[in-house]
């Protein structure tokens, strides 16, 4: 029996497409080509279909979301750990982002991979902050380091969270720690770096939608009281 809904006899395709647990995600692509979980096909079948019926980019979506499904499967049986449906749905658009962005830059050439971190103006502070996460349900952790404009190391902070998100909640999670850290030491002119692309987007459009959407919006707060 399935582990994950005890309703049915599981199989690959059971456990990506029809238990309520992996419905519960694909129901949140809301301009998905195709029905999925409706009818009883393997993987390369429902594959071709999708070419079909949709796009290169709709195939990606729907390989990159298996995966996360099947990820979050392993995680309850093997770790106890459970996730929603936005969690494992906003994990896999997260990565499919990272991965495109990748290959843009990739695709700059070898002049594009010569990036150094640069020191801010005088009187400007700048956060360079990052996460871990683990895919076995470990906690996940934060650190930051803040350096003047000499590149000299002016405070340091590292963290344990309490809970194991997403790469993108850690990052968002992290540049929210970090800001309120600046704001008890009196820096009022910051630079943020982040590796998240899709975080450092959500946060200047404010977009407060999604399962960031909280944090960004604890984040927008707090910049406020920046010059930068």
């Amino acid at each position: 029996m399935c582990p994950v809904c005890g309703q049915e006899v599981e199989s690959i395709y059971h456990a990506l497409f029809k238990c309520v647990g992996a419905k519960n995600v694909w129901e949140l692509w809301e301009e998905c080509p195709m029905v999925i979980g409706t009818e009883n096909m393997d993987f390369s079948n429902l594959a071709l279909k999708m070419l079909e019926c949709g796009t290169p980019r709709d195939m990606e979506l729907l390989i990159v979301v298996a995966w996360a499904i099947w990820c979050s499967r392993n995680l309850r049986v093997f770790e106890m750990v459970c996730q929603g449906a936005d969690q494992v749905w906003n994990h896999a658009i997260s990565m499919l982002f990272d991965f495109r962005e990748a290959v843009k830059f990739c695709g700059l050439g070898p002049l594009a991979c010569e990036v150094r971190w640069k020191k801010p103006q005088v009187g400007v502070f700048k956060i360079n902050t990052d996460g871990a996460t683990e895919v076995d349900g470990r906690w996940s952790s934060i650190g930051v380091v803040i350096r003047d404009s000499r590149g000299e190391v002016a405070a340091t902070l590292c963290r344990v969270l309490p809970g194991c998100f997403s790469v993108d909640e850690t990052e968002a999670l992290a540049i929210e720690a970090r800001i309120i850290l600046v704001r008890e030491l009196d820096l009022h002119q910051v630079i943020v770096e982040l590796d998240s692309l899709l975080v450092v987007h959500q946060i200047l459009a404010k977009d407060f939608n999604g399962g960031l959407g909280h944090i960004v919006h604890g984040i927008s707060g707090f910049l406020e009281g920046f010059h930068s």
